[in-house]
């Protein structure tokens, strides 16, 4: 049975937990907790590599500098933010430490010890979490309020307007993975938030305020839309609507025997539609 158009959340959800998650995740410390974690990566691997004796072997050098690199990347970013508010370069910035993971692992690293490898992971591990949720914070900011405006003409693009491309939903799991990243620490309760109605813009119009911004439908009761951090100048993104989409039979493409259940075979996945709406401003 379809259940397309269903809701995700049954309660309400919390406003404090999810803006705290997104005021965490684009503040000054946490993008210097991301050039620490490079820069910490890449002095880890330049160890590992003098240990061994490889300096010149493969291309392991040319990863080390990478991501001191990219540890720099976002330094450089952080003073476009101190002195003038620029948060878009950081999104690239951010985005590049954590897909280089493909890179890497093409380089010799057999030469590990278990151990080693494991420490290498790790470090890996928590540098990628950090950089790439703080670039997904930031993601819509590029051109969701731009293919806003353009809706009536973009056809089938329809479908990128559609998707959420930052952080979709209840933001509970996410806060949790960071505690376990040791990149965020949950307070013992979250601080309470002030929705300022005063500060309101609407989907495509320049965003007056940088920080977050609540969709009036949330105000409303309902429970199944996002919240955003938007940028000062940047046109406003449209609000994102979440539902459960069609179950997906993994395995249709195989042979079955006749009596396998279809719905014991499927995954349902959370999915966004945009939507117009008011936004306000939320204070820290």
């Amino acid at each position: 049975m379809s259940t397309k158009g269903a809701k995700p959340y049954d309660q309400r959800r919390n406003l404090d937990q999810d803006a705290w998650f997104l005021y965490q995740t684009t503040s000054l410390a946490y993008y210097d907790l991301c050039v620490r974690l490079c820069e910490n990566f890449a002095e880890l691997f330049n160890t590992l590599i003098t240990g061994r004796g490889l300096h010149g072997a493969a291309r392991l050098d040319y990863w080390v500098s990478r991501y001191l690199e990219h540890a720099e990347n976002i330094r450089r970013c952080i003073r476009f933010i101190k002195t003038g508010s620029d948060y878009i370069p950081m999104i690239d910035a951010l985005r590049a430490p954590a897909s280089d993971y493909r890179g890497l692992v093409e380089q010799p690293l057999g030469w590990m010890g278990d151990e080693q490898r494991q420490r290498w992971d790790r470090a890996f591990e928590r540098l990628s979490y950090a950089c790439g949720t703080g670039s997904v914070t930031l993601r819509n900011n590029e051109t969701k309020g731009t293919d806003w405006l353009n809706r009536a003409s973009i056809g089938r693009e329809r479908v990128y307007l559609d998707r959420d491309d930052s952080h979709v939903g209840d933001r509970a799991d996410a806060v949790r993975y960071a505690e376990e990243y040791a990149v965020l620490t949950r307070p013992a309760a979250y601080p309470k938030c002030s929705v300022d109605m005063t500060w309101r813009a609407k989907p495509g119009s320049l965003c007056p305020r940088t920080g977050v911004w609540v969709p009036e439908q949330w105000l409303d009761g309902e429970n199944d839309f996002s919240v955003a951090f938007c940028v000062y100048g940047r046109p406003m993104q449209p609000a994102y609507q979440v539902y459960w989409g069609e179950p997906i039979d993994i395995w249709a493409e195989f042979p079955m025997p006749e009596d396998s259940d279809v719905e014991d075979r499927s995954i349902i996945f959370l999915e966004t539609r945009a939507v117009d709406t008011n936004w306000y401003f939320v204070s820290q």
